[in-house]
């Protein structure tokens, strides 16, 4: 019997559809402010700068089957094209959920390197590697071993297993001891029938057991970040591996203070940039588009190293495609909002550190409602208020100057410096011009705290 749906089931079943769309999209509306639009000055939207230190880990001495320290072009190389990848971002090849283009020219995004170093350890270099398996519990019992058909007779269905499909071990047998290469797995009656590409010494029966390799993948794995660093967390460390296993350049970006990317020298410069460019997007914060992470992308992206098209392959960064120059406004904005208001992460910016040709004039009142990260003085020129509402980090040595009947108000927010090492507000007629005569009272600029506003000085 058909079931049948009401009309007024089917406007819940579509009220709830909506509630749930306008639920995430209201969870999302904050990410606005972070979007560095084209009309958004640098001064309420600075450039975030990441630092990061490069490391090669190379094999050995004789053969470090990586880049030398010949190829620093290399590397920098490899960050002008991700950082021309993050700046001049194209436009999206598949429409969003609503069916817009959501676009932003520049994510205002940059990576700069702080340092390389190099290492020798070859065990630091392989990320990804076979090794033979020798739990005895997982050796599979020889029935047959046929010279004359070049075949290996095993007890039970094993056509399926993958293990074996490439290469296999021959172990405890009197004669034919050593690793072999696969040609063909096929099920016989109850058991399986292996041709191999060698040949045997001997036919041998009831005798020895057929191993295996399995993948040992460190691909991910945060054992150099230790090694090497310490568990840094001052800088974002990008490892250049390496891979005995025959695979291409492959890489991983599990946390916000490492990646890895092995064998960048096979895979060609622009080609490996965009893998890093991609192994990047995800220690800032970013997931994969096959299962979009915000209402501005796609609702399917197909993986796969194939073109990007306007049907079904995207181009944006975080995807499986060829072109990688794409990211979505929502994406950018969740990264400025990440490292704007989390301090453990403000720490791997060079946004704490002080430049004096960032200074910000605030030269009209001003309501700052979100968090900004600011890497130079802040200047509140005669009679111009500021008010903070979110978090506001001051760079190192930086200042906050009061001019003249200026107004500094703490609404909710908070003003910090990650290292506590900024030098306060200094209350003066111009900030080009040392006060000949003392500044009297009803001049002097105001600080105000509302609503558990906080100035940490």
């Amino acid at each position: 019997m058909k079931k049948i749906i009401t009309h007024k089931y089917l406007m819940f079943i579509v009220l709830i559809i909506n509630t749930n769309s306008y639920v995430n999209a209201q969870k999302q509306a904050y990410l606005e402010n972070y979007i560095p639009h084209e009309n958004t000055t640098l001064s309420s939207h600075p450039k975030l700068v990441i630092k990061t230190w490069v490391h090669i880990i190379q094999k050995n001495y004789d053969d470090p089957q990586n880049i030398t320290k010949d190829s620093i072009e290399f590397i920098e190389d490899q960050f002008k094209w991700i950082n021309q990848m993050y700046k001049n971002l194209k436009k999206p090849s598949l429409k969003a959920m609503d069916g817009t283009s959501p676009y932003v020219p520049n994510s205002r995004i940059e990576f700069i390197i702080d340092t390389i170093s190099f290492h020798v350890d070859e065990t630091g270099w392989d990320r990804m590697k076979m090794a033979p398996v020798t739990n005895p519990h997982r050796l599979i019992e020889i029935i047959k071993i046929d010279k004359k058909e070049n075949s290996i007779l095993v007890k039970g269905q094993r056509q399926g297993f993958k293990p074996l499909q490439d290469s296999i071990i021959i172990t405890n047998s009197c004669c034919n001891d050593g690793i072999y290469n696969t040609k063909s797995i096929e099920r016989q009656g109850s058991n399986t029938l292996i041709v191999i590409a060698e040949t045997f010494n001997k036919t041998e029966i009831n005798i020895g057991h057929v191993s295996y390799f399995q993948k040992i993948d460190k691909n991910c794995h945060k054992d150099n970040w230790l090694k090497f660093t310490g568990e840094n967390r001052d800088y974002l460390h990008v490892f250049y591996t390496g891979g005995s296993h025959d695979a291409k350049t492959f890489g991983c970006g599990p946390s916000p203070y490492f990646l890895n990317v092995s064998k960048i020298l096979q895979n060609g410069g622009y080609a490996t940039a965009q893998l890093t460019a991609h192994e990047l997007g995800h220690c800032l914060g970013l997931r994969h588009t096959n299962s979009p992470q915000f209402d501005d992308l796609p609702r399917t992206d197909k993986f796969g190293w194939i073109k990007c098209n306007n049907t079904n392959t995207s181009n944006n960064i975080m995807g499986y495609n060829l072109c990688r120059n794409y990211l979505s406004p929502k994406q950018i904005g969740f990264i400025h909002s990440q490292y704007s208001n989390v301090s453990a992460l403000t720490r791997t910016t060079k946004n704490n550190i002080i430049n004096n040709n960032e200074d910000i004039y605030i030269s009209e009142d001003k309501k700052w409602e979100k968090s900004i990260l600011i890497s130079g003085d802040i200047i509140i020129k005669k009679g111009m208020t500021l008010e903070i509402k979110e978090i506001i980090s001051m760079a190192d040595d930086s200042y906050i100057y009061l001019e003249k009947k200026s107004n500094l108000i703490v609404d909710g927010g908070e003003i910090r410096n990650i290292n506590n090492n900024w030098n306060g507000i200094v209350f003066c007629k111009n900030v080009f011009k040392p006060n000949k005569k003392p500044l009297f009272k009803k001049n002097m600029g105001k600080i105000i705290l509302k609503n558990e506003g906080e100035i940490n000085y």
